[in-house]
Formats: C-alpha cells, structure tokens, sequence
C-alpha cells in the first residue's frame, strides 16, 4: 500500500500553474467526493484560497449516505465556508449552483470592469470536474473519463453567456498516509498501479461491516451471509467467478469488481469519513 510522500512531476507542475492562474480568478470552486471530503480535499489548498471567493461543492453527493453529507456541510458552515451538496444526476443540486453562480456574475457586473465571471474549479484526480463541465455546456467540450489523470492541459471554456471556466487537471496532496491512500482507492482517485487494490478493497468491505450495512453486500453479490471482510471477499470472489485458472479466487479481478461497484453507485451509499463534531 503507498504511502508517504508522493507528488508526480505532473502534479507539481499543475499546482505551480494553479498560483499563476489564479491571479485571474473571480470564483474557486473546490470538487470534494461527498464519500471522502477529508481524504479529497488537498491541504495546500488552503492557503493557497484564503484570498479568493471559494465554493465547495461535495460532489457525487447520490452516492454518499445524506445524515453524514448534512453533518459535513454543518461543519463547514461552523468554518464559515461557503459548502452545498452536489450531483449531476439531480436537477434540484444544478439549479442550486446556478442561483450561486448568477449571484456571483452579477457581483463581478456590477464591479468597474463589466466583464464575465471567471471560474476555475479544482480537485483531486477523478471528482468529477470535467463531468460537471460538460454538464454546464450540454455537450462534450472537455475530455472525460472513468480513470484519473484524463484532463491535460489548460483550457477556457465558456458556459454561459457571462461565465467562463478555466479547467485544470486534478492535483492530489503531496504527503498521503495509509488511510489516505485506501480512502483514494475506494472511489477512484489514484491510478492503477499506485495503490494496492486488494487492500482497499478488504478496507472498503470492513467499513461495510464496521458501519452495518453488510446487507448492502449480500443483495448486489447474492450472499447469504457475511462474515469477516477476507471471508467475505472469498465469497465474492466464487460467486461472480473472479477465478484463476486452477480454480482458486483471482484478488486483483475480485478487487478490481468490489471497488468499481463501490464506485459507480451500485453497492449503495456508503459515507467513509465522519464529519468532525460542532460545537
């Protein structure tokens, strides 16, 4: 499992182009996976916004569990920080960012210099930021995929008559604990070869079973019962026959299937990180 320091050259670059551009930045809009606002917010983020009007948005919000996103958007607010729950697939998450949005436009018109509003959204590999951009323009504009480390590049895009955005590729922190790293995994967030997948996959059934939604598993695998997470990747293994050749369960094929069904949606919500408390 890695763990450590680990910040590719790509990444180092992408962030020292992120200072430069900012300096013609109205509006960040900061993408956190709902399941994992800790473990996906890079923490040389922080002060590196402080100056700027800053949004963040817990995106993929159907896939977490709503008590836990309410208790983490309760814990920004106590921050003072400017948060709200998100989803391509829902019109009513859209409608809300837009309201924000036209408020921020009309915020920049009404300034000396009567221009349109200058975005940029941020985030870690895989959030979803250029999803959320082909969202806003109805068509394809900015390549997008499945894996993290699609986007290339910089490049503006104007999606709307008055807003314009500026997409960036996604820079994960520099320093990750083991935590970290299985969290990442989980939705998606490092690139294959960079993490060890059956680890986070062990990890990501324990949180099932340590948050009792074990139920959760035998009805997407057809289990009749569960067990300890090893156990219970066995039977996963068997019953969707991720199986070597001599019979015995394949690990990476059995890991590779629990987190892509963690991570599209079909094993359910399931929030991996807790909302610090409010006082």
């Amino acid at each position: 499992m890695m763990s450590g320091h680990w910040y590719p050259g790509s990444m180092s670059k992408a962030m020292n182009q992120l200072r430069e551009d900012l300096k013609a930045i109205d509006l960040v809009i900061e993408l956190l996976d709902a399941r994992i606002p800790h473990s996906s917010r890079n923490p040389a983020f922080y002060d590196l916004f402080k100056h700027k009007k800053h949004l963040i948005l817990l995106h993929k919000a159907d896939r977490a569990e709503n008590k836990r996103t309410e208790a983490w958007l309760k814990y920004y607010d106590s921050l003072d920080a400017e948060a709200m729950a998100f989803s391509v697939q829902g019109k009513h998450y859209l409608d809300q960012l837009l309201k924000f949005l036209k408020k921020e436009e009309k915020r920049i018109r009404s300034g000396r210099f009567k221009r349109p509003l200058r975005m940029i959204f941020v985030g870690i590999p895989n959030v979803g930021k250029s999803t959320l951009i082909n969202l806003f323009v109805r068509k394809a504009v900015t390549k997008t995929g499945n894996r993290p480390g699609v986007t290339r590049g910089k490049q503006w895009i104007r999606i709307m008559p008055n807003m314009e955005l500026l997409d960036t590729p996604g820079i994960l922190r520099p320093k990750i604990d083991e935590t970290t790293v299985r969290s990442l995994a989980a939705v998606g967030a490092i690139p294959a070869g960079r993490a060890d997948i059956y680890d986070a996959a062990l990890w990501l059934l324990s949180c099932y079973l340590e948050q009792a939604r074990s139920e959760l598993l035998k009805m997407k695998y057809s289990l009749c019962e569960t067990g300890p997470a090893e156990a219970i990747f066995e039977k996963i293994g068997l019953s969707q026959g991720c199986l070597q050749s001599e019979g015995q369960v394949d690990n990476e094929r059995t890991a590779a299937l629990i987190l892509r069904d963690y991570q599209n949606g079909s094993l359910g919500k399931l929030t991996l990180e807790e909302a610090p408390p409010v006082n």
